[in-house]
């Protein structure tokens, strides 16, 4: 009984080995992947709650363009407020106001060439911070 036991832990012990090597790597992936898409340059400070409103303050320290990001309500209706500041000799900003599922409106201005964002009801909404992805 006693080579038994034996036999059925060195089994047990291989198919847990085996489980383990197969499980392995997209568990490296999994735990890894916010690591592998962070940009050194971009340092994001918050969110912060001021006043009942969330806001986030990111930038690159190597471009010094600026991010900022603030979401609230106001008389119970939310809204997201976007702006960016891109490095200095870009000529580049961006504001962006977005009441979700209502309207968007915003002034996008990429060296010097201006464009203007009006989405209403949800058609065509662009994500409500884009700047976080112009950053780095």
């Amino acid at each position: 009984m006693r080579k038994n036991h034996y036999r059925m832990g060195g089994t047990i012990g291989i198919v847990g080995i085996a489980v383990g090597a197969l499980l392995a790597p997209s568990l490296i992936t999994l735990l890894a992947s916010p690591l592998a898409f962070a940009d050194p340059d971009v340092t994001t400070l918050g969110p912060y709650d001021i006043d009942g409103y969330d806001e986030t303050l990111s930038f690159n320290d190597t471009t010094y363009a600026v991010d900022s990001y603030l979401t609230g309500t106001y008389d119970g209706t939310g809204f997201d407020l976007d702006t960016y500041l891109g490095p200095s000799g870009s000529d580049s900003f961006e504001l962006l106001l977005t009441d979700p599922g209502l309207l968007q409106l915003g002034i996008d201005d990429v060296d010097g060439s201006i464009s203007y964002v009006d989405n209403f009801l949800g058609i065509d909404f662009i994500p409500t911070d884009p700047g976080l992805a112009l950053l780095g």
